[in-house]
């Protein structure tokens, strides 16, 4: 064919759709030499194709010549499933490197290879590896290795072995050393001698230590090779089965080894030892002995870094010359800027999540004597939180400090005094202390503090009540926030607050009855139609099936000489209501104007038409800035009459802040649960999307509204 005829062919395949020309031209161009046979073949996948992605339409027209060179047309579909799997997972980019590196990324494992992608083992090892760490570690592709301390990063694809299972087994073990580097704190160590020097802001400790040495990427492979050793005594010793499992491939990684000679002779003794290590015995390794000490449960990374200083000593001119710095298959690249910044990134969020965790904890503990406190004790009392911490503030944290023999720190810690009030903290907030702790060898007195200030603020934002924002009805309430994030709650993070809403006379309610007169009839008579219980109507003349008691005793009568019964009938009758319903107004400040008359004019409507059912309802509305002050107001409840005082409240509600919606939500779901009912409804009425004064907004704000 010639490039009109292709073109022809082309738009007759995607029609009605119409491209630009040039690019169709430029496209099929490379289609005009090919056999009639090998055509068909390639505009049968246009249709698979085209409708996923133009571009990589056009990709593959300018890419599928030198594919056929490799595979048969017979194998197009298997080529271009592939491609478009990769296009949906990775995007366009990725699916032309597949189609441009076909040998590599097809044909390989077409003539026997068994190469495996990272996007085939993700869906396995994710769980596995949070699983192990009973963290919500993070597993990402990348051309190496590695882990940063939050993902552990894994190649792209690992074609080492001609079996996938080889292969996968490659991946397990892999991510296993890198969680083994984060539970035996290899990056993040610290001498305990340089801990009151601690390193500039945004650099780890490890960092600055290699620094001052003459080779420093020489000294922390060594150091990491050490490492490497330590931690796989430790997997040995906790994942046995894995370890086993691995034995050939260790076997084979021993034979490449034999045939390099790119390390001095003390680091090719460790490779091989890291390799070879079984039952924690290093005989038959010549060389390796100096590294003995690093088989015992209690070797620290200390005795690596003691070893490796020891090591680099040794090192000659030419031992520096040769050495190359290419890791072991599973051991991973280590690249600290990486893990500093990450770590720099988790200790402000777990700073951010500690202050205000114990801010809301602090909060919401009950003061002693509040039943009978006097205002004088609560401004006192508020005055201490709100003073400066070096004026006022008293902390002890009731944890041990570590122990430099056993480098490991009791990280428990349950309470915390404050002036001498002892705070317990729930177990998500000992959690992330044992992270803190864990991190920095305590918790920094400044997060107390802060968190003991933002509780004043809180506090003194909680008690300043006035007319025009209603007087508090109870004890706040506090309920849990999903960040999806995370993929989990912040536990107790919310504070809903019962406010009475203050009263102002109106004819809103008169002036809505008289308008929506007649709808106000239809509602009626479509919440009659509403059946909610059902029951069984035994002896019938009709119904919806056979009442075999009434026959039996039909049989006897006639058979007795008695008249029998016409009513063997059993109907199915809906006739009685079970329902309670729970209407939660939006009060946010976006309702101004027509927005909010409309919502308390449908509120109105629904309140005559359950009040004709004789249903149970309340309604509530919800406003509030911020996760401390969420505001819900009771305008009637399951137990009350709708009466004038309620119809006065429905004619008072005025828009006032924001909609962080779902702390109301939860509170709501809360209340109902009280109720007795078999259709138990809770119906909210809002203009928008969930909002907050901070950044509670967009995703965040929606999936927390869903959960």
């Amino acid at each position: 064919m010639n490039i009109e005829q292709l073109k022809t062919t082309f738009f007759d395949l995607i029609h009605p759709d119409l491209p630009n020309e040039w690019d169709v031209e430029e496209a099929v161009e490379a289609l005009v030499s090919m056999s009639e046979e090998d055509l068909q073949a390639v505009f049968d996948q246009v249709s698979v194709i085209w409708p996923v992605s133009n571009s990589l339409c056009f990709s593959y027209f300018t890419l599928v010549s030198d594919a056929l060179q490799c595979i048969g047309p017979e194998l197009l579909p298997q080529w271009v499933a592939e491609s478009l799997d990769q296009y949906e997972q990775q995007g366009l980019r990725a699916a032309q490197l597949f189609m441009q590196d076909i040998k590599g990324h097809f044909v390989c494992r077409l003539q026997g290879g068994s190469g495996l992608r990272f996007s085939e083992v993700e869906g396995r090892l994710l769980p596995y590896v949070r699983g192990l760490s009973r963290k919500n570690i993070d597993l990402k592709e990348s051309s190496f290795a590695g882990t940063d301390t939050a993902t552990i990063f894994l190649p792209r694809e690992i074609s080492f072995f001609s079996e996938k299972s080889e292969n996968f087994l490659l991946y397990k073990l892999t991510s296993s050393f890198q969680w083994g580097y984060l539970a035996l704190n290899t990056f993040l160590f610290s001498r305990a001698s340089d801990e009151m020097n601690p390193s500039p802001a945004g650099r780890l400790w490890l960092q600055e230590y290699f620094a001052g040495f003459a080779h420093p990427r020489i000294i922390a492979d060594i150091y990491f090779l050490l490492e490497t050793l330590r931690v796989r005594v430790f997997l040995d010793m906790e994942l046995p089965g894995l370890m086993r499992d691995s034995i050939p491939l260790f076997t084979r990684f021993i034979k490449a080894e034999a045939e390099s000679d790119s390390f001095p002779e003390p680091v090719a003794a460790l490779r091989r030892l890291v390799l070879s290590l079984q039952e924690g015995k290093i005989t038959g390794i010549p060389g390796a002995g100096y590294a003995a000490p690093l088989l015992t449960p209690g070797a620290t990374s200390e005795l690596s870094l003691s070893i490796a200083e020891d090591l680099f000593k040794a090192f000659s001119p030419d031992d520096v010359q040769k050495y190359s710095s290419v890791p072991l298959p599973f051991q991973g690249v280590v690249e600290l800027e990486r893990i500093a910044a990450a770590c720099v990134k988790k200790r402000n969020e777990q700073k951010s999540e500690f202050i205000d965790s114990l801010s809301t904890l602090l909060l919401t503990l009950p003061s002693a004597g509040a039943d009978t406190a006097s205002s004088e004790d609560i401004s006192q009392n508020r005055q201490t939180l709100q003073a400066p911490a070096e004026e006022a503030l008293s902390v002890i944290i009731d944890h041990k400090q570590r122990s430099k023999k056993t480098e490991k720190r009791s990280d428990d810690v349950s309470f915390i005094t404050i002036n001498n009030q002892e705070v317990e903290l729930s177990e998500d907030l000992q959690e992330l202390a044992r992270e803190i702790i864990h991190d920095l060898g305590h918790i920094p007195e400044l997060y107390i503090s802060s968190a003991a200030g933002k509780a004043g603020q809180g506090s003194a934002g909680l008690e300043r009540l006035s007319p025009s924002t209603g007087e508090a009805l109870s004890a706040p309430f506090t309920y849990d926030e999903w960040d999806y994030r995370r993929s989990g709650f912040r536990k107790n993070w919310c504070i809903v607050t019962e406010k009475d809403i203050p009263v102002t006379r109106s004819t809103f309610i008169k002036n809505t009855l008289d308008t929506y007169h007649g709808q106000i009839i239809k509602l009626r008579h479509q919440f009659e139609m509403m059946r909610t219980r059902e029951r069984f109507v035994r002896r019938q003349r009709d119904g919806d099936d056979i009442d075999f008691d009434a026959v039996v005793e039909s049989l006897a009568d006639t058979v007795a000489g008695h008249p029998p019964s016409d009513r063997l009938f059993v109907r199915l009758k809906r006739d009685e209501r079970d329902i309670a319903a729970l209407f939660l107004l939006d009060m946010s400040n976006s309702t101004r104007g027509w927005v909010g008359k409309a919502l308390k004019e449908a509120i109105v409507l629904i309140c005559e038409a359950m009040e004709s059912l004789g249903d149970r309802y309340a309604i509530y509305g919800f406003s509030g800035m911020r996760r401390l002050r969420c505001e819900v107001f009771p305008v009637k409840n399951f137990d009350q009459l709708y009466d004038d005082d309620v119809r006065d409240k429905i004619g008072s509600i005025a828009p006032r802040e924001y909609t962080r919606m779902a702390p109301a939500i939860r509170h709501m779901t809360a209340v109902l649960k009280d109720v007795d009912a078999k259709v138990r409804l809770l119906i909210t009425l809002s203009d928008g999307k969930p909002e907050d004064y901070d950044d509670y907004k967009g995703e965040y704000a929606i999936e927390d509204t869903r959960h």
